[in-house]
């Protein structure tokens, strides 16, 4: 927690519906921050280390890099994440106490665990995340099915055991998961209430 400010991970693999459960903490007054846009600005900000490693700072160039081998990957987390860590932490001391909701698939990779009262881990099975990912992006199956092959480890239990976790499942409508969602926030007591 950052200086008072209830601060929430919203994550769960690429497609598996995020995005469709932020209204719900809007509804609540949470302030976004979303930490895939900072990694674009990260794209910008780590330029001279990213062309110096790959050649390129482009996002799609480097998806295409990272996305089939493990070692660039993890030298693009280690050039880009230090920089999304910080404007993080950043944005968190402007919200003079209110509630925050951080928004990205790959959050238990940024050590932001000793900051986060909970989190909300988003499921969705495999084939549905594909086929979001495949209409969300633009992008061809090979893409989208080696960037799940990369994520296939990522799970809830990477954040520790001092953060508190609940699961939301998004198997159908995103009006379901967004109930589902509601349900676990009412019932703890220290998330705010929705707004009339």
């Amino acid at each position: 927690m950052t200086q008072g400010s209830l601060v929430v991970g919203l994550a769960g693999k690429a497609a598996a519906g995020k995005n469709t459960l932020l209204q719900v903490f809007l509804g609540r007054g949470f302030v976004v921050i979303d930490a895939d846009q900072l990694g674009h600005e990260a794209l910008d900000a780590c330029s001279s280390a990213l062309v110096d490693r790959f050649g390129t700072n482009e996002r799609k160039a480097l998806g295409r890099i990272v996305f089939r081998d493990g070692k660039a990957l993890a030298d693009l987390e280690a050039i880009s994440h230090p920089y999304i860590h910080s404007r993080i932490l950043q944005i968190l001391r402007t919200l003079q106490g209110k509630p925050a909701v951080i928004n990205g698939a790959l959050l238990s990779r940024l050590k932001l665990g000793t900051i986060l009262d909970a989190v909300i881990w988003v499921k969705a099975p495999v084939l549905a995340r594909l086929k979001r990912a495949k209409a969300r992006d633009d992008r061809n199956w090979r893409f989208v099915v080696r960037r799940a092959w990369v994520q296939r480890k990522l799970s809830a239990q990477d954040f520790g055991a001092d953060v508190d976790i609940h699961s939301v499942e998004n198997r159908a409508s995103p009006e379901q998961a967004r109930a589902n969602l509601e349900r676990i926030l009412d019932r703890l007591p220290h998330f705010p209430e929705r707004k009339p």
